[in-house]
């Protein structure tokens, strides 16, 4: 009898490694690691160059896309502005040049008629063509100068639209937040952390990529908390693998409120 029941033994085991799932036994029974991210780490650069005067948020803030986030000092450009709008409004040397050329047309006219009657020279007409000839140039000049001061007004205002720093996103400010006073100078005026939602890479062995992939949903447990699985949204697969690892990172996205960048997460083997 101890032999029959040394044999039933060793048959149920044989049974029980024939119907193992690769997957578990390449992952240890457990399952593949995975870690929570933000969606986006978007680095806010600074459009001018100068000194913050003012910050809106803080550290932690909630923010929506356009929403203030700092401003430069801007009394350079709006002096600047003030000065292209005072110029674009000034017509005196346009109106003076405009009157100029209505004159010189009127005395052409007066000249062709008399060189027809033969009371006046060809050459006194030639002169007034060529006078009128100079006031259309300068008349010409006046108005790409006022073309040119609209032009400056414009920039002007871009400029100064360039002074305030808005977000891009919607998401969180970070802790390395612009003061005061400071100047950017090639760093970054704040970082905004896009978490709605967020990222879930997996760390898939390669040779388990398409049992893993082949799964009809997919949940994560964070925190080790088993018992409430949370789900995820397939999102892309790395088309690159880790050789060091011998793994490759699937993608996912993640939709909640309660779980925050950072918290531990596992991708349990099916049936677990």
């Amino acid at each position: 009898m101890g032999q029959g029941f040394r044999m039933n033994k060793r048959l149920a085991l044989l049974v029980c490694l024939a119907t193992a799932s690769p997957l578990s036994a390449q992952t240890g029974g457990f399952g593949i690691n995975c870690t929570i991210r933000p969606l986006q780490v978007v680095e806010i650069a600074a459009p001018t160059a100068g000194i913050v005067s003012e910050v809106f948020v803080r550290p932690g803030s909630n923010v929506t896309e356009g929403d203030l986030i700092a401003t430069f000092d801007a009394d350079l450009i709006r002096a600047q502005l003030a000065a292209a709008e005072a110029r674009a409004e000034l017509t005196a040397g346009r109106d003076a040049a405009q009157a100029n050329r209505d004159a010189l047309i009127t005395r052409v006219e007066r000249l062709r008629q008399g060189v027809v009657r033969r009371v006046v020279s060809q050459s006194d007409l030639e002169a007034a063509r060529l006078e009128l000839a100079t006031a259309e140039g300068a008349l010409a000049r006046e108005i790409d100068l006022m073309v040119l001061a609209d032009l400056e007004v414009q920039q002007a205002r871009v400029a100064l639209t360039k002074t305030e720093v808005r977000s891009p996103v919607s998401g969180q400010v970070g802790e390395d937040l612009i003061d005061v006073g400071e100047s950017p100078q090639g760093r970054h005026v704040a970082i905004v952390y896009v978490n709605n939602p967020l990222r879930v890479e997996a760390f898939v062995p390669t040779p388990l990529l398409v049992e893993f992939l082949d799964r009809e949903d997919f949940e994560i447990v964070v925190n080790n908390r088993a018992g409430q699985p949370v789900p995820v949204t397939l999102d892309y697969v790395a088309q690159v693998a880790d050789l060091s690892s011998n793994t490759q990172s699937v993608y996912f996205t993640l939709d909640s409120d309660d779980i925050l960048p950072g918290y531990q997460c596992l991708f349990p083997t099916e049936g677990n």
